[in-house]
């Protein structure tokens, strides 16, 4: 696809951008560059101010795909569904604007959904702290199920697919069913595994390759870098417990039983953290 088919759907992508004047540039050049042509790309600039926002400014006068939205400061889930609400695009992908995915990240995954005519498709990720892609696995094992397989099976095999929004291409009609709208909850952090599963449920067929095609970053400063800080543990604590509420009331007892002792396990761990790491 290194040419623009108009008869190819547009996909959005929706990049929610605070403070990252020093990764922002990868981030967007990744998209920029992508095999598959026919992108829109929001750039939710979040109250930024340390440059971030007038690189948006930038890359938008540089590529007409790009726009940016300029919003005072709602997080992260503010930032995601600013962009939800201006979506164009048949197909809606997710990236944070500290991580970047590889070129033809859009282009496996839309390969996915026609092959198994699935309504979301789902790759693998590699952590970095350089923002360098180490593993050079892009053709592995793929998977097709449907979303009631997935959710019988939550927290268990699957798990490193699942929880988060960025390595999945997702039909627009997952966030907007007539009876299911689904929008980030605000004001409240550990968003995905707050709405990770209710986005399955509202699919009919789930696609899934073990290839690895997005970079996520660990750095200071970031959500995951401060998950041991006792506040945060107690929303990430709660929102696991919201979770499991949804898979009792389903009657999907293997994967509750599998969320049980994940939170167990995490809630011995953040108060051995919250003792040793003051």
């Amino acid at each position: 696809m290194d040419s623009w088919n108009e008869k190819e759907p547009m996909i959005t992508v929706i990049v929610p951008v605070y403070q990252v004047h020093q990764y922002i540039r990868e981030c967007v050049e990744s998209l920029m560059y992508q095999t598959y042509k026919n992108l829109e790309i929001i750039l939710v600039d979040d109250g930024s101010t340390d440059g971030s926002e007038k690189l948006c400014d930038e890359y938008a006068e540089m590529d007409g795909r790009i726009r940016t939205i300029h919003q005072k400061n709602r997080g992260l889930s503010g930032a995601r569904n600013a962009g939800l609400d201006n979506v164009n695009g048949e197909y809606i992908a997710f990236i944070d604007s500290d991580d970047l995915v590889k070129n033809n990240y859009i282009e496996e995954l839309y390969n996915l959904i026609l092959k198994y005519n699935a309504d979301i498709a789902i790759c693998s990720y590699e952590k970095s702290e350089t923002g360098i892609f180490k593993n050079c696995n892009e053709k592995d094992k793929e998977i097709c199920m449907s979303s009631e397989e997935l959710l019988k099976r939550w927290h268990g095999k699957y798990k490193k697919y699942e929880t988060v929004v960025w390595n999945k291409l997702y039909h627009r009609n997952i966030f907007n069913r007539q009876s299911s709208t689904i929008r980030f909850p605000e004001g409240r952090k550990h968003e995905d595994v707050l709405i990770s599963h209710l986005l399955i449920q509202n699919a009919k067929k789930i696609a899934l390759t073990t290839g690895i095609f997005y970079l996520y970053r660990i750095r200071e400063g970031s959500i995951t870098a401060k998950v041991m800080q006792k506040e945060n543990a107690e929303q990430n604590l709660g929102a696991q417990r919201e979770r499991m509420e949804f898979f009792k009331k389903n009657k999907y007892w293997k994967s509750y039983y599998n969320l049980l002792k994940g939170y167990v396990l995490h809630r011995l761990w953040f108060v051995w953290n919250v003792k040793h790491c003051k």
